[in-house]
Formats: structure tokens, C-alpha cells, sequence
């Protein structure tokens, strides 16, 4: 190496060790320099003792608790359907609906046969009125006025007979309209337009997103822990980092002889329809009874692959510690290491800290 490049690398290391100074330094009040990176805003709590069940994380699929073949209850060809695959309806919405101008003019025909008829049957009283006035005098024979009796008799049983006829003609012109029986995603579509449905037909499977039911296999060391009603914490992976409260909503007595496993089944709300079926869920059971632990808020750990740490304010500067976690509550988590209660751990700011960084905390 040459005497001139060796004085230039020398140059070179003395100005990247001024920029570096110049960098981090900074003006306190009195116009002095303070050496060191600036402090770093950040939040913080402190390390709590709380009681915390001992938990297991299982994997299941999350479906929605409510689905359903909307099928039809009279057979028809198909007039209408304007509902797509991934369409949300609202409950008592037009599915489809079926071709009925037959029935309305058979209605129309009973209608005028039931106001025929009650014509009759208007008469009909009238003469028996009469037959029975002129009975009561003797003026005519018994078998007169049994006859009046019968027709008006007849006359009243085809009324009855028309107007059940008539309901039944409307019965079955309101079922040619497919009506939505609840809320929610259309999923597939099983019929289209011009296209003939039976009886019974289906038309539409229909899903309700509301309320999820996560499916998990759990193993038998755990079912007689579980408790039904029990509040649970579910994650979903695709969208984390959102977590959601479940319960436990049934407990399949019968389990898998082969795994060693039952069915359980847990409740999520889901109003906003974020979670969707056939999504992977994270579920964490509480397996005993709570505990007492040192804990602190989920978004004070910082996760480094496979090891965790947490930044303890000391004396005004963030110093690493590393801990193990255990169980979580809701918005806190166990952990383990080299801590103690009331510490100061940062909640806020914590991913861009650097170990020995002054912070100044804010509220």
C-alpha cells in the first residue's frame, strides 16, 4: 500500500468519526453539548402482578354458524334471479322468483265462483227464513223446510270450500317469490333463470357470517378442563394482528378413538364479517385454575424470531431484557426473566430502540 492511500484512509476514518459526533450530538438549554443519540418519545407501563390461567393455543377452522339451502316450496320455472355468488342479502330479500300467471287466473276463476255462490247462499236464507216462519204456523210441510235447511247447508260448506281453495291459490302464488329466511352471503348459486324447480328444489346456499364457529380437535388430557360458556382468545392468521373473544360453545361428547381428540366448538362474534370460513384460527383454552404472574401489556414484548425481550426504562435509558412468555389474558401476557414488579417496561416506541437509548416518556 502506497504512502497516499494510506493518508486518505486515514482522512476518510477521522471524518466519518466527526460526522458521527456532529450526529449525535445535541444542544441542551444552557447551549452545552450533550453527547448521545437524542431521547426517544415513548410509552410505558409497569409490570403487574395478575391472575392468569394456564392456557393451551390450538389450531381450527373457522365456519359460520348459520348455513342454509334456500329451497323452494313449489315447483315453477324460473323468472327471475338476480342474486350473484359472494352477494350479501338482508333477511326477507328476493331470491328468485318463480313464473305464476296460471294461478293467478285459476285464482281469479275461484274468486268468482266463491261470489257466485254466496249469492246462492244469500237466497238460499232467505227462503229458509220464510220456510221456517210458515212451519211455525203449519202452513207448510216439514220436508219443505228440511229442503231450504240442506241447500243453505250445501250453499255454506262450497263457501268454505272455495275460500280454502282461494287461500291455497294464494299461498301458492306467494311461495313463487324466494324470500331470503335470514340475513347474509350468498355462496352458490344452485338454479338461473328459465331453468325449472321441483318442489323442494334448491335455489341458493345462504350463509350467515355473524357469528363464527371455530372448529378444533382437542385432546383428551384437556376436554375434562374445559368448561362450557368459557371465555377463550382467538386469532386469526389472516388477520393478524386482530384478535377476537370467543366461548366455548359446545363440547362433542364423542371423540376420535384413532387421535385421542373431541370436537369442540367456539363462538366468535363477527359483525363486521372480517373473519370468513375456512379460515385458520388460533385458539387459546384456559386449562386450570388462574394464578398469580407477573405481566405485562402484549405490545411491550418485542419478538426477535424464536426469543422475546422486553426495554425497561432505567434511569431514563431503554435497557433490553430478555424474557420467556407464558400465558395471556386478554391484553396481558406472563412473562419470565429477570424482573420484578412495578418495572417500568415500554409499551410504545419499543420497536425502533436501540439497548442504552435515553427515552422521555410521555402520557
Amino acid at each position: 500500500m502506497t504512502k497516499f492511500m494510506s493518508n486518505n484512509i486515514v482522512r476518510f476514518i477521522l471524518a466519518c468519526s466527526i460526522a458521527v459526533f456532529y450526529l449525535f450530538a445535541v444542544q441542551t438549554p444552557d447551549g452545552h453539548a450533550q453527547k448521545g443519540p437524542p431521547a426517544t418519545p415513548v410509552k410505558v407501563a409497569r409490570v403487574a402482578e395478575v391472575q392468569i390461567a394456564p392456557q393451551v393455543q390450538l389450531i381450527g377452522t373457522a365456519q359460520p354458524k348459520l348455513t342454509s339451502i334456500v329451497a323452494s316450496d313449489i315447483e315453477g320455472l324460473v323468472e327471475k334471479f338476480d342474486v350473484s355468488e359472494g352477494d350479501f342479502v338482508k333477511k326477507g330479500a328476493v331470491l328468485a322468483r318463480l313464473e305464476d300467471s296460471l294461478l293467478k287466473i285459476e285464482l281469479k276463476g275461484a274468486k268468482a265462483n266463491k261470489a257466485d255462490t254466496e249469492a246462492q247462499l244469500r237466497r238460499a236464507r232467505t227462503d229458509l227464513e220464510r220456510s221456517s216462519k210458515l212451519l211455525a204456523t203449519e202452513t207448510i210441510a216439514d220436508k219443505q223446510y228440511t229442503d231450504d235447511l240442506a241447500e243453505v247447508q250445501s250453499l255454506e260448506a262450497q263457501v268454505d270450500r272455495l275460500e280454502a281453495e282461494i287461500q291455497h291459490k294464494q299461498d301458492s302464488i306467494s311461495k313463487k317469490v324466494i324470500l331470503a329466511p335470514f340475513s347474509g352471503f350468498v355462496v352458490k348459486e344452485h338454479t338461473e333463470v328459465g331453468q325449472r324447480v321441483e318442489k323442494g328444489g334448491p335455489i341458493v346456499t345462504l350463509a350467515d357470517l355473524s357469528i363464527m364457529e371455530i372448529l378444533l380437535e382437542v385432546p383428551e388430557r384437556y376436554v375434562p378442563k374445559l368448561v362450557l360458556g368459557g371465555s377463550t382468545q382467538v386469532t386469526v392468521d389472516a388477520l393478524n394482528p386482530e384478535r377476537f373473544t370467543g366461548k366455548i360453545a359446545a363440547i362433542i361428547p364423542v371423540g376420535d378413538s384413532a387421535s385421542r381428540s373431541f370436537p369442540v366448538k367456539v363462538a366468535v362474534e363477527n359483525s363486521d364479517n372480517q373473519i370468513k370460513g375456512g379460515m385458520l384460527c388460533r385458539i387459546s383454552l384456559a386449562i386450570g385454575k388462574p394464578k398469580s404472574v407477573l405481566a405485562v401489556p402484549k405490545d411491550a414484548v418485542v419478538n426477535m424470531g424464536q426469543s422475546h425481550m422486553i426495554y425497561v426504562v432505567q434511569e431514563g435509558v431503554a435497557k433490553p431484557l430478555p424474557v420467556q412468555l407464558g400465558n395471556a389474558s386478554d391484553s396481558m401476557i406472563e412473562i419470565k426473566g429477570a424482573i420484578e414488579a412495578s418495572m417500568q417496561v415500554v409499551t410504545r416506541g419499543n420497536e425502533r430502540l436501540r439497548p442504552g437509548q435515553p427515552v422521555q416518556i410521555i402520557e
